[in-house]
């Protein structure tokens, strides 16, 4: 598993999988190329890492980090049908949640297999959201 910046020639690929899975996130609009295209060209501008997983040398899901008032925001999770139950999600949280900081996540209530994940990555449920703290060694 390879965790790398989003790249213009991943759109297409990103923008399938979001489509697919759309119902697990809070807002689930089907995405245009349109819209896809404004959205890369709008993330220089906002405070976020957008990253692509990548697994036998194919982009296979995204995650990103966001940095708020509150932590570091893990989200964007999806991961292709085809490379579930591997536990590339799990590694890519695990990556990505490892320096000292306190990081959480919004998750729909629907959404378990993102769940699972932030729990077996070492996130606690609370009514809001999932939370991590990783202190300083």
């Amino acid at each position: 598993m390879r965790l790398r910046r989003l790249e213009r020639s991943d759109l297409e690929t990103i923008r399938r999988l979001r489509n697919r899975d759309r119902h697990l996130f809070f807002d689930d609009r089907e995405v245009s190329p349109d819209a896809q295209e404004r959205w890369f060209e709008s993330l220089p501008r906002k405070p976020v890492a957008f990253f692509v997983i990548e697994e036998d040398g194919q982009v296979v899901g995204t995650i990103s980090v966001t940095t708020t008032a509150e932590g570091k925001e893990i989200g964007n999770l999806l991961l292709d049908t085809a490379y579930r139950g591997r536990g590339l999600m799990r590694r890519a949280v695990e990556q990505l949640t490892a320096e000292p900081g306190r990081y959480y996540s919004r998750v729909k209530p629907a959404n378990l297999p993102s769940q699972r994940v932030f729990l077996t990555s070492g996130f606690e449920a609370d009514s809001v959201c999932l939370t991590k703290v990783v202190a300083p060694s």
